[in-house]
């Protein structure tokens, strides 16, 4: 959604309900692409048709039987589908039926919450389901944790933690990841003599490479850059080198009071990585890019910073060049550095809340488990998704992802989760997200429209973003 719900507006599209929890609407997408998931996120990525729910044995009626929501996208259902026959081979106690909302996945959660019919179990992005905590629709998972003694489940960083507690109380598993990471066309490096990124290339290092990989021959433009991978990119694509010297754009991550946008590094960044490279034509342009897009998978563009669901799109059956030639010779690295030797892409984590209405609330747990769980977490690895732990991420997805989608470094992904950023987080009310939204939408549009350069709209954009806050934060008082 644009804009998360206010209070009132939450309040006001549900009924509440008894049973110890307010019970209402509630807010916000996507993520693998996510995202997706999340998980996330590129509008490339369209979702099916709604499948009616999808009910998995056992079928006798004393069965105790758990909805899962299930995210919009072909990838996810054959996941679940796996998942939830895998988990009912293990009990006969627990009947699982899957829910997948196809189109706008949050505004069906929505719908539901007002309806007073809201699955027991929902798969959320990391930084979409705040809103919903705060109206006490979802329930604390630290209990069930505690009691399992499953701690170890949640990785010990700060994206971890932002991503997946509300107020230090756990709301939602870490159940799939995406690392955001640098794509590269091998080729077109070695074309242009360029050397492969590696560990603690620079910023500098970067620049460079970006203008020397453009170029035209035999008439066809290439791109040393996609601002965004055939979409026009968002804050959340940026955010590791706006951060790239160890400066952040807020007073804090989770709910900020000040917007400290105004500054060198963020306006270097935006600048270079949004305005110079299209005018310049290092960057596909939105005119370029509309009805399809020009992205590394088409060959024309060297390099992208992107999730691991970019990866079906480079290598193997679905790719953009599968007939021609398999896919694209790439392969990844952890984005640029700064005077800050550190990783500061955006670690998306999705994952799993138990809702405050649903009456098996002990079931859906077990269902969580299970997929926390090796064997889980197997299931997502075989079905495109990324584990939800940087170890499981090195013991079991690698293995699979590197031999399906033919690339080496994988390292750069864990690697990605274990030192990852959260761009911001907000609870309910607020205009903007990771993804943009209200201030940051306008600031992306003339950014990306060459309407304005970085140093003349960060200003303005930083006071926008400083209102839209003080506004958050008085609707609170």
């Amino acid at each position: 959604m644009k804009k998360l719900l206010t209070r009132r507006q939450f309040l006001r599209s549900g009924a509440l309900v008894a049973a110890g929890a307010t019970i209402a609407a509630c807010a916000p997408q996507a993520a693998p692409p996510a995202e997706p998931s999340s998980a996330e996120p590129t509008p490339a990525d369209a979702a099916p048709e709604a499948e009616a729910p999808q009910a998995s044995e056992p079928s006798a009626a004393a069965a105790t039987q758990v909805r899962l929501s299930v995210w919009a996208d072909v990838q996810d259902a054959a996941v679940y589908d796996n998942m939830v026959k895998a988990f009912q081979a293990t009990q006969d106690n627990i009947s699982v039926v899957t829910e997948q909302y196809a189109g706008d996945y949050y505004s069906k959660v929505m719908a539901n919450f007002a309806g007073g019919d809201a699955a027991d179990v929902l798969y959320y992005q990391g930084w979409k389901w705040q809103a919903f905590a705060e109206d006490k629709v979802l329930i604390s998972l630290d209990d069930f944790v505690n009691a399992d003694n499953l701690q170890a489940k949640w990785v010990d960083n700060d994206n971890y933690k932002n991503t997946t507690e509300w107020k230090g109380v756990k709301y939602m598993t870490p159940s799939d990841v995406g690392s955001l990471v640098i794509y590269y066309n091998r080729d077109l490096f070695d074309k242009r003599g360029v050397p492969y990124p590696k560990e603690g290339w620079t910023w500098e290092d970067f620049q460079a490479y970006i203008e020397k990989l453009s170029f035209e021959e035999d008439g066809i433009q290439y791109y040393g850059w996609a601002q965004g991978a055939g979409w026009n990119g968002a804050y959340a694509r940026v955010v590791n080198f706006m951060r790239r010297n160890g400066y952040v754009e807020w007073d804090q991550i989770v709910e900020p009071t000040k917007a400290l946008w105004d500054h060198p590094d963020v306006i270097s960044a935006l600048q270079f990585c949004v305005y110079d490279t299209i005018a310049k034509g290092w960057s596909p342009s939105p005119e370029v890019i509309q009805g399809g897009g020009v992205g590394v998978d088409t060959g024309r563009v060297a390099m992208v910073l992107e999730g691991p669901w970019f990866m079906p799109r480079l290598w193997g059956d679905l790719s953009t060049l599968a007939k021609e030639t398999g896919g694209i010779n790439y392969d990844v690295a952890e984005p640029p550095i700064g005077t800050v030797d550190l990783n500061f892409n955006f670690g998306h984590v999705h994952g799993h809340c138990i809702t405050a209405t649903s009456k098996q609330q002990a079931a859906g747990w077990e269902l969580i488990k299970f997929i926390l769980a090796d064997e889980g977490q197997q299931i997502i690895a075989q079905g495109g998704r990324m584990c939800g732990h940087p170890d499981n991420i090195d013991k079991i997805w690698a293995p699979l992802a590197s031999e399906t989608y033919n690339f080496k470094n994988t390292a750069a992904f864990s690697n990605g989760m274990r030192e990852g950023a959260t761009p911001v987080i907000l609870g309910q009310g607020s205009t903007f997200d990771v993804y943009g939204g209200g201030p940051l939408q306008v600031l992306w549009d003339k950014l990306v429209g060459l309407q304005a350069t970085a140093a003349e709209a960060v200003p303005a954009a930083n006071q926008e973003l400083q209102t839209a806050l003080d506004e958050y934060w008085a609707a609170r008082s």
